[in-house]
């Protein structure tokens, strides 16, 4: 198993922000709703993407968050995934992630779709409301 081609680029802003737990040793739990703009590459379609989810910080900097949304694509179908992440928080409050998401639609154009794993490559800032991403297929390959 290996990262194949490239699917889309990705660049959101969250949109609402929920601290639902705070603790000494097991960090900050917030609930956070994002949108953003979904450029597609080859056969991926673009579209606006609106998600949520519950994001855990812990006091050692690991994040683990699960997000679930709606991609709309630029011709109204939709795709709805869901989605785990691991991140880490880097010196100056950078923020790096891994997402790995699935999903699913009805529309006989993107039913491809719904056999792709999606590794997501996520970039932000504990500093900043905005987010970037690059997301390619997780594919087999052969040897």
């Amino acid at each position: 198993m290996g990262l194949g081609e490239k699917l889309f680029e990705e660049v959101g802003k969250i949109t609402n922000f929920k601290v639902v737990k705070v603790h000494p040793l097991e960090g900050i739990t917030t609930e956070i709703s994002f949108a953003s703009d979904v450029r597609g590459i080859g056969r991926f379609p673009s579209g606006k993407n609106l998600a949520s989810g519950t994001m855990t910080r812990y006091p050692h900097g690991i994040i683990d968050a699960t997000w679930q949304g709606t991609l709309t694509t630029e011709n109204d179908e939709q795709f709805v995934w869901w989605s785990h992440e691991k991140g880490k928080v880097l010196q100056g409050g950078k923020i790096n992630g891994l997402n790995i998401v699935t999903g699913f639609t009805n529309s006989q154009n993107l039913s491809w779709m719904n056999t792709l794993i999606i590794v997501v490559e996520l970039a932000a800032s504990v500093n900043s409301d905005e987010f970037c991403a690059v997301a390619y297929e997780w594919s087999e390959k052969d040897g």
